[in-house]
């Protein structure tokens, strides 16, 4: 059967430290799976104040760049989430397939700096986003006209490729699903080997995950 464009994100969790960017690089399309605008890599010693906004880890972060930051990604995740130094009040907000908002989140403090930060505040304060039907796009806002937080780490986590009506479950349900894209009954997109069609080769893969043997989609 004929593919379509999808292009699914790897399973598992990825962690994204922005530690093998240059400084002042404008992020969009360098991660795989993931579509990022209004982002700008900051790295300790030029760009970023570190006094006030140290690293999580490494010496790079991200940080809004003239307004809200919005990542997209090319298949649903579960889960988002990073560690997030700011000067202002933060809100995480996730969207489903459908463009309904499915998740928020909002900073404990008004301000986390590391030196001039609320009382009781820390920097690298953890916040994250998770909806289990799938996330598609989110978005991250502090001020208005940007550079008013950073975040490093950020940890995206992904559907298994088995688990192909994204459920987050891989049973009887999915051997079922990826039949009907062998038989054309629904649109082939799971080409869990790699081969350029989907055929009783993809159902085996499935059928091995749902055995407990693991998923070794390519």
């Amino acid at each position: 059967m004929a593919l379509s464009d999808r292009v699914p994100l790897h399973a598992g969790t990825t962690i994204l430290n922005f530690d093998g960017l240059i400084d002042s690089t404008i992020l969009s399309s360098q991660y795989a799976g993931l579509g990022f605008s209004g982002t700008i890599v900051l790295s300790a010693g030029i760009t970023l104040d570190e006094f006030e906004f140290p690293a999580h880890s490494g010496t790079n972060v991200a940080s809004d760049n003239g307004g809200p930051v919005t990542i997209l990604f090319s298949s649903p995740i579960q889960s988002f989430g990073g560690y997030f130094t700011y000067g202002v009040p933060l809100t995480i907000q996730a969207f489903g397939a459908s463009g309904s908002l499915v998740a928020s989140a909002s900073s404990s403090f008004s301000s986390n700096q590391a030196i001039s930060g609320v009382s009781g505040s820390s920097p690298n304060e953890l916040i994250q986003v998770a909806f289990r039907a799938g996330i598609t796009k989110v978005t991250i806002t502090g001020s208005s006209a940007g550079s008013s937080f950073v975040f490093d780490d950020a940890t995206v986590s992904a559907f298994s490729r088995c688990d192909v009506n994204q459920d987050n479950s891989t049973n009887v349900v999915d051997l079922q699903w990826i039949t009907n894209e062998v038989l054309g009954a629904k649109q082939a997109v799971d080409d869990l080997n790699s081969d350029q069609r989907v055929s009783v080769v993809d159902i085996q893969i499935v059928i091995n995950a749902v055995l407990g043997l693991g998923c070794s989609a390519s």
